[in-house]
């Protein structure tokens, strides 16, 4: 369910290691940052919201280079945010860490459009950090990561994985639950509590049952999910309503 990936060369159709601010610096930015140059029609169609100038430019070169990347638009503030990802229905959103500051953004995008894959680029995001939005159903990417590696994410991400990648560019990946419809109402109900890192006693409390009873609900999940341990379900999501089969 958890692997770990050392190298960020999959899915990458050439050796990019330039950063993001080096793509954006080297000539790169001939055109403004409200057009999108045509890149095709790739198979995997990305949104971009907002960043600093600088950031922003390198972003869309790196995604008008990737021919697998169809670029929708680029520059959507958070105002029209869940409206752009509700109606054109990208296969990735890639945000800045200052739009998602509040978890429930993360929330409505979700209900908007269920099978949107969400990139959050952070600065030096921490373990617990990243663990936080995987929780919520986003990935999280260290701005200053290589260009490889962001695109690397993004198509980890377009394939309905999520994924953690740091500074250093190792990359966690984090998969769905491949078989959601086996668990009950009350397992997707302690799941959510399990995702999150809470404890046995803390879900019992939650949930007014005996802690016996959260850790038999623990133990069935564990099995269905094909996990090992308890630690192994922090992070974890299952498709929203209407998401299933989706994939």
């Amino acid at each position: 369910m958890i692997e770990a990936v050392g190298s960020v060369s999959r899915h990458l159709l050439g050796p990019t290691h330039r950063s993001l601010k080096h793509l954006a610096t080297a000539g790169a930015s001939s055109y403004p940052v409200s057009d999108v140059p045509d890149n095709g029609m790739g198979h995997i169609a990305v949104v971009l919201g907002c960043f600093d100038a600088l950031l922003g430019l390198g972003l869309k070169q790196l995604l008008t280079e990737d021919r697998d990347l169809r670029v929708l638009g680029v520059d959507i503030d958070r105002a029209a945010l869940q409206d752009v990802v509700e109606s054109m229905s990208p296969q990735v959103a890639i945000l800045d860490e200052a739009v998602v500051r509040e978890l429930s953004v993360l929330g409505s995008l979700r209900l908007a459009q269920p099978t949107t894959g969400i990139v959050v680029l952070a600065h030096r995001p921490t373990a617990s950090y990243a663990t936080s939005l995987m929780a919520d159903g986003a990935s999280c990417v260290a701005k200053d990561i290589s260009a490889a590696g962001v695109l690397a994410a993004i198509h980890v991400v377009a394939d309905g994985r999520r994924v953690f990648a740091d500074v250093d560019g190792h990359m966690v990946e984090r998969s769905r639950p491949a078989t959601p419809a086996s668990l009950t109402p009350r397992e997707i109900e302690v799941l959510e509590y399990l995702s999150r890192g809470q404890s046995h006693a803390e879900i019992a409390l939650a949930l007014q049952v005996g802690v016996e009873t959260v850790r038999t609900h623990s133990a069935h999940i564990r099995s269905k999910l094909g996990v090992r341990s308890k630690r192994d379900l922090i992070g974890l999501t299952i498709p929203l309503r209407g998401e299933i089969g989706s994939r």
